[in-house]
């Protein structure tokens, strides 16, 4: 082909392209697009073949998804140039041309060059090129080459072989994606529930089964025809929406980046509600096809299995069950009876033999089908609540019986509340699963608590834990605690009104109901409390003690908390998180412990304890008693013994130093760093410390800003992330101090901050900065709080537009949640004058207004 004429061939291939595309957007018919997209490819390629003249001196061959007519807009076109033995020099370089010439084209391509020999060998070794073989068809050429191949790939298939490392295969895909696709981005092609999950069906039935097509599934011994025509229905579903996603993205783009979801919703005409946006209507239906996907994959693949045993084991105390090899399985003479009335005895039965892994393939299919058959007949029915609450009771397989119970829908028909939030992802740049998802995640970690092999982990909690009387109260509180979401309103006070209604409903005992509804409506009060306030101060104690009441409710909670908050994301958790609720659990039994020590009793107890500290280091306390008169006593309000003790050891010498004093220290909990300031009080101290530790790279997680009555500066922050720098601790904490003294040294005022580029999340779902500013009782303090999408240099930001209000900080409060921003600053108006209501929405809105 002349230059003229491959210009001409593309600009033709390039229109039958976009015409097809076309084609595809009027009628949405998936499959017809695939299959006329391989089949233009197909006589672009056998006319470049022809023209080149390669006879029957090799085979063209079509592999993986292009080989079975599945060729999506932007996909690679895979293909086999298949050899006799050995190529010459004049057969390499027709090969090189067709290659070259396809490139020209504007083709993706993704080819291998093989003798029969060579192919022999990297199907033997290879189950990535035998699975991409297995789907192989021939496009032109030697005709007797190509039936060849299939004798080799016939041949060399050993059905059980070849389900078991698909099997494994597929695990080690589903481990990459964190054994979930129920996340705000999901890859519908990789991720588990997505297109190569119902792909791994076809290979499995290929490589078990002759001339095996989708089409062969429905019989009885594979599906009914209600989940046969599930199947094909979720199957269109997921090529359409991956075709749509590559016309979308320009480009091969499997993964629903947010960039996507709204356009994708658009195209697809999904219109927002009141209480949810279309996206989220839009990816609600995704994640139900991933529900799918997931449940029949498991199905079929087990009913598929070449090594199909007959050996059986009998259940002494269940003529409806049966075991077959690790799972457990319905009995063939009960099969088509109706499994409704034995829904929950499965689960028990399941819990009680500890080998069994997991439930049969024909076990499954009933069990979803009796989902559709839970009424309020049923729910009301004494016998099975007793057997629901003997499910959360057990001190095997809670986690794993539930996980099941979703899979098959059972856990929404029997509590119609929990349905509602099947599959439903919220935007909120703090969740990353679907709210069903993150439940489970939250008796997930609770029953990690439970494990001997995971005591490390949180040494505290197992212990609690182990010792809690009845765990079926958590794990229902963990049901329900968010329960609500998406219904507009807030989601703890519904979720509370769900409880009620099923602890009647369930008969549940007037403890457990109680306990159950405040864990619900309360679930968020300890993560708030211990991520906003100061937990130095003994009044918040007291006021935190006053709402937790006692010593269960306190556990409780507790427990709750760090499984609810590790459930989100795994980038939401830390060690500065377990501390601050550790700490906040600690100080309050210890508040209700002794008898609700006040505050006044707290704060004299706090500075006893300071004092034996120091008397260790022989500083006793006529060397510090004018250093304590000149801080006042609000300090001891501020910081905490061990912090008093450190910094009177640093400072009973320098009480009022001409120069800043900075000393760094490692965090006793082995995580991050704390920068202690002292110096005599100036404007913009807290705005130069916050933007000289934006440009190293740490972020500051607290702040405690306190100004002593001999007006000095006594300020403690508290600082996360490794320095990108790669200096040791010792050189950084003497640069730091250095560097730090330089700044605060320096009268001019810092650079204005500009803020990072926004997180696409954050950009493509419109999340609206809340501001709220409120007076601290009668005194002249103020709570700010902010929530909006975290980007670096926010805080320095907000300190910048504070200082040129004459607002000073007192503390601050920085709390990260995934690519969400939950910040808290005590504040105080020039000369500690009173805000009016002008004032202060004057500041919200130039808050708002620097932020956006």
């Amino acid at each position: 082909m002349i230059q003229k004429e491959i210009l001409s061939f593309k600009k033709e291939l390039a229109l039958n392209e976009l015409n097809l595309i076309k084609i595809f957007l009027k009628k949405r018919d998936g499959l017809s697009y695939l299959q006329n997209h391989s089949q233009l490819i197909d006589k672009t390629l056998s006319k470049i073949w022809k023209d080149l003249q390669f006879g029957n001196t090799a085979s063209l061959v079509a592999c993986g998804g292009y080989g079975r007519q599945e060729l999506f807009p932007y996909s690679d076109v895979d293909l086999l140039i298949l050899i006799p033995k050995s190529r010459n020099k004049h057969l390499s370089q027709k090969i090189e041309q067709f290659i070259s010439l396809i490139w020209d084209l504007g083709l993706r391509i993704g080819h291998s060059v093989r003798s029969i020999n060579e192919t022999k060998i990297e199907v033997k070794r290879d189950i990535t090129v035998q699975t991409n073989l297995l789907e192989s068809r021939y496009l032109n050429g030697d005709k007797v080459l190509y039936k060849n191949l299939q004798k080799i790939i016939n041949d060399t298939l050993i059905p059980e072989h070849f389900y078991q490392g698909k099997l494994k295969e597929q695990d080690r895909r589903h481990q990459k994606y964190n054994q979930s696709a129920y996340q705000l981005e999901p890859n519908i092609k990789e991720s588990p529930g997505g297109l190569r999950d119902l792909q791994m069906i076809q290979w499995i039935g290929k490589s078990c089964t002759k001339r095996f097509t989708p089409e062969k599934l429905n019989q009885k011994k594979y599906l009914d025809k209600k989940n046969y025509q599930k199947l094909i229905k979720t199957d269109i579903f997921f090529k359409n929406l991956r075709i749509l996603l590559h016309v979308t993205a320009k480009q091969s783009e499997d993964r629903l980046l947010f960039d996507y979801q709204n356009e994708l919703a658009l195209l697809l005409k999904y219109k927002k509600t009141t209480h949810k946006k279309r996206s989220e209507l839009f990816m609600k239906d995704v994640y139900e096809a991933i529900n799918f996907t997931t449940f029949i994959n498991e199905v079929l693949l087990k009913k598929l299995n070449p090594k199909d045993t007959k050996n059986t084991t009998k259940i002494t105390d269940s003529k409806l069950l049966i075991i077959k090899d690790d799972y457990l399985e319905i009995n063939p003479t009960f099969q088509n009876k109706d499994i409704t009335p034995y829904i929950f005895d499965v689960f028990i039965i399941f819990q009680k033999y500890k080998l069994l892994k997991s439930l049969g393939p024909n076990l499954l299919c009933l069990l979803s089908d009796a989902a559709n058959k839970i009424n309020q007949v049923f729910r009301k029915d004494k016998s099975q609540q007793e057997k629901f609450l003997s499910i959360l009771k057990s001190n095997d397989k809670v986690n794993r019986s539930l996980r099941i119970m979703n899979k098959c829908n059972l856990i929404g028909a029997y509590i119609p509340a929990f349905g509602k939030i099947v599959s439903q992802m919220q935007h909120d740049l703090f969740h990353i699963y679907t709210v069903d998802e993150h439940i489970l995640n939250v008796i997930q970690n609770l029953r990690r608590f439970a494990k001997d092999e995971l005591k490390h982990e949180f040494p505290d909690c197992y212990d609690l834990f182990k010792n809690y009387p009845h765990k079926h109260i958590l794990y229902l509180a963990a049901l329900f605690h968010d329960i609500a979401k998406g219904r507009g309103g807030d989601h703890s006070d519904l979720g509370a009104k769900d409880v009620s209604e099923f602890s009647k409903l369930n008969h549940l005992p007037i403890h457990d109901e109680a306990l159950i509804e405040w864990l619900v409506k309360s679930h968020l009060m300890m993560s708030h409390t211990a991520q906003k306030l100061d937990l130095s101060d003994p009044r918040v104690i007291e006021e935190f003690a006053r709402k937790v009441v006692n010593k269960e409710n306190l556990t409780s909670l507790y427990l709750l908390t760090v499984a609810d908050i590790r459930a989100t994301s795994p980038y939401v958790w830390n060690q500065w998180k377990a501390t601050l609720l550790k700490n906040l659990f600690k100080y309050t039994l210890n508040h209700l412990e002794h008898d609700n020590l006040s505050h006044e009793d707290s704060i004299v107890k706090r500075k006893e304890k300071a004092a034996l500290i120091l008397n260790t280091y022989n500083i006793n306390d006529h060397h510090y008693k004018g250093l304590w008169e000149s801080f006042g006593g609000n300090y001891f309000y501020k910081y905490t013994e061990e912090e008093i003790a450190w910094q009177t050891r640093l400072l009973f010498t320098h009480p009022t130093p001409k120069k800043p004093i900075i000393r760094v220290r490692h965090r006793s909990n082995g995580e991050g760093i704390e920068v202690l300031i002292y110096q005599k009080n100036t404007m913009h101290i807290f705005n130069k410390t916050c933007n000289f530790f934006d440009e190293i790279g740490y972020n500051i997680v607290a702040a405690k800003i306190f100004t002593t009555q001999h007006n000095y500066a006594l300020n403690l922050f508290d600082l996360l992330d490794a320095n990108p720098k790669n200096v040791s601790y010792e050189g950084l904490f003497k640069f730091i101090e250095k560097e730090l003294i330089s700044r605060l040294e320096n009268s001019k005022e810092t650079k204005p901050t500009k803020l990072s580029e926004r997180s696409r999340q954050a950009t493509h779902h419109t999340f609206d900065t809340k501001i709220s500013i409120s007076q601290v009782e009668q005194s002249p303090i103020y709570q700010l709080d902010i929530i909006t999408d975290d980007r670096s240099g926010l805080l320095s930001l907000i300190s910048d537009q504070l200082s040129k209000e004459d607002i000073s900080i007192n503390q601050a409060k920085i709390n990260t949640l995934g690519s969400r921003a939950e910040d808290t600053f005590l504040v105080a108006y020039k000369n500690n004058l009173k805000m009016n209501q002008n004032k202060i929405n004057d500041l919200v809105e130039k808050l708002k207004a620097v932020i956006a």
